[in-house]
């Protein structure tokens, strides 16, 4: 049986959505260094997470996924990460914990198996839907 490299991550499947549509699905495949994206045509670019884009490459995702993140140089970082539950900065890891959310927007990233909504990661959508932050 061969061996996997066991640093070698295994497809990521996710959806970019905006409040609660989806408006891109994406396959990255790191093994064959491949990108499959649909996006919804019908959306404004501006909340696209490639647009314009015709083929999108391993690195557009991994920028977009920083594009997502609190930023490297942030004050105190290193406690930020801490309360993550991570020890370096790794947007990919950092992503999955926060699912890319925003103040700014209603964008946000959906990995697959989760069966998440817009209240359940947001918290100032859910502020705003008088959700009571215990039922959050």
């Amino acid at each position: 049986m061969k061996k996997m490299n066991r640093f070698i991550a295994p497809p990521l499947q996710f959806e970019v959505l905006e409040h609660d549509r989806v408006i891109a699905k994406v396959k990255l495949d790191y093994i064959n260094q491949t990108v499959d994206v649909w996006q919804d045509d019908k959306v404004e670019p501006v909340f696209l997470p490639f647009p314009g884009k015709t083929k999108v490459l391993v690195g557009d995702v991994l920028d977009y996924f920083e594009s997502r993140c609190v930023p490297r140089t942030r004050h105190h970082i290193d406690k930020i990460l801490q309360s993550l539950g991570l020890q370096e900065y790794v947007p990919t890891d950092i992503v999955k914990k926060t699912h890319g959310v925003l103040y700014d927007d209603y964008v946000w990233i959906r990995f697959s198996g989760e069966e998440l909504k817009c209240t359940d990661v947001h918290p100032r959508y859910a502020s705003e839907q008088g959700v009571p932050a215990n039922l959050r």
